[in-house]
């Protein structure tokens, strides 16, 4: 890769930074494809999913493994680590039917105008295309914990910001909602917040955006209390705010884009080769 990782069509230096530039992030409808694979899941299994499927790939060269399989290994490692587990069969044959029935998914293809039935034969895993991807799934599920030297342990704000709200004695249900909603959009964050940033601070800035939305005022430096600096609460306000904006860019960029998101290691040489090309038109 040259010491770069391709994101959503454009090119960001390898590094890890606390800025807006995702350094190895994959295309935001891939961690939509990660929540809707582990649908009547705890969001904890969500969350870890997410996070280490950011793991592998900040440590780890997209060409390592195609982005497919690595959703799969993430979605099934998280689901034994958080105790919801989930069958390899499961996943796969989710997958597959995202990636080919239209639905308002962003992975999924958009509706064909004659709305014609997609044939069963488009989304049906035979036994020898299931055993090649299970094959697959388990042994990128290894490379991810090779990656992440086996340590599998994701502490995850969301028990910490009930604890902070209730310290504040301003519990009610819009800010849980509220707050709880923000951290799970830093988990869709290009500055991918959960890898740099601890829960704690996380959790204050969520509780403080909530609290601010519903009207609720909170005592001055409050956060001061829960160990986190003015400095990183206004970075994380403005990052977990950000999100929305970021996340429509995205669908807009991918949705319905021919070719698509790189699931396979062969699409995505053509997408990195199209970059080159575009890139060196640029600089003529």
């Amino acid at each position: 890769m040259g010491g770069k990782r391709a994101h959503s069509g454009r090119w960001y230096p390898f590094a890890i930074v606390c800025n807006p530039t995702p350094s190895s992030t994959s295309p935001h409808p891939v961690y939509t494809a990660i929540q809707l694979l582990t649908c009547h899941r705890p969001q904890k299994t969500v969350a870890t999913a997410i996070v280490l499927f950011q793991r592998f790939y900040l440590l780890s060269s997209m060409r390592s493994c195609a982005i497919i399989d690595a959703c799969h290994a993430a979605i099934f490692l998280s689901s034994k680590l958080t105790e919801h587990p989930a069958k390899p069969r499961d996943i796969i044959n989710v997958t597959t039917y995202l990636l080919n029935i239209p639905s308002p998914s962003p992975i999924s293809p958009a509706p064909a105008a004659s709305q014609e039935l997609t044939p069963p034969k488009e989304y049906y895993v035979t036994e020898q295309e299931y055993y090649n991807k299970r094959t697959r799934l388990l042994n990128v599920e290894t490379e991810i914990l090779r990656a992440c030297g086996f340590q599998t342990h994701i502490s995850l704000p969301y028990t910490l910001c009930i604890n902070y709200i209730q310290s504040l004695s301003v519990l009610s249900a819009e800010v849980v909602k509220k707050s709880f909603g923000y951290l799970t959009d830093a988990l869709l964050s290009p500055s991918l917040l959960y890898l740099t940033h601890q829960p704690n601070s996380l959790a204050v800035a969520a509780v403080y955006i909530g609290a601010r939305e519903c009207e609720v005022k909170l005592p001055a430096a409050w956060w001061d209390v829960f160990d986190c600096e003015r400095e990183e609460l206004g970075f994380l306000v403005v990052c977990m705010k950000g999100v929305k904006e970021f996340v429509e860019g995205e669908r807009k960029l991918w949705r319905g884009r021919k070719p698509g998101i790189p699931w396979e290691l062969e699409d995505l040489e053509i997408h990195l080769e199209r970059r080159r090309v575009l890139d060196s038109e640029a600089e003529i």
